[in-house]
């Protein structure tokens, strides 16, 4: 039994596809970009855990709006499937929320429902960047852009994350 654990753990573990564009998201961002209309400066830190089994990504706003949210990012039942954990600073009834999604041409995409909406979040290549759009969907409006951000590679150095 003990020599099947040790062959279990020593296996070499391949990210799945899914999963594998998070490596695009790896390292430290400039974060530029609006949240319902206001700007709202931030740094994100993007960082594997548990032998690149999981992938977290920081963010904070670094404006007057204190605000940080961690989002975990897990390979899906399906070889492009993707799931996450998104948890933030606003906690309360809905957090931790859990996210459904699956790689796009050029990203990927991930989708949170809640009582009242569905938030949307996309996240594609730009340049040396990424550009993540998170869209509001409720039933009775047609769907508005919630957050639109730029994120840009950066020094780590001076970044500093809750989670």
């Amino acid at each position: 039994m003990l020599t099947l654990m040790l062959m279990l753990a020593t296996q070499t573990y391949t990210v799945p596809p899914g999963l594998a564009v998070m490596a695009g998201l790896q390292g430290c961002w400039r974060v530029s970009g609006q949240v319902q209309g206001k700007e709202s400066p931030s740094i994100a830190r993007g960082e594997w855990h548990l032998g690149r089994r999981y992938f977290t990504l920081h963010l904070r706003a670094t404006g007057s709006d204190p605000y940080e949210a961690a989002i975990t990012y897990g390979a899906g039942a399906q070889p492009r499937a993707i799931g996450s954990v998104f948890s933030d600073t606003f906690g309360g009834l809905y957090e931790p929320s859990l996210g459904l999604g699956e790689l796009e041409q050029g990203g990927f995409v991930q989708r949170y429902r809640f009582s009242d909406a569905t938030y949307l979040n996309r996240f594609s290549r730009s340049g040396t960047g990424w550009r993540w759009t998170i869209t509001e969907e409720t039933k009775d409006k047609p769907p508005s852009v919630f957050a639109d951000y730029h994120l840009r590679p950066s020094s780590c150095r001076g970044m500093k994350f809750d989670y």
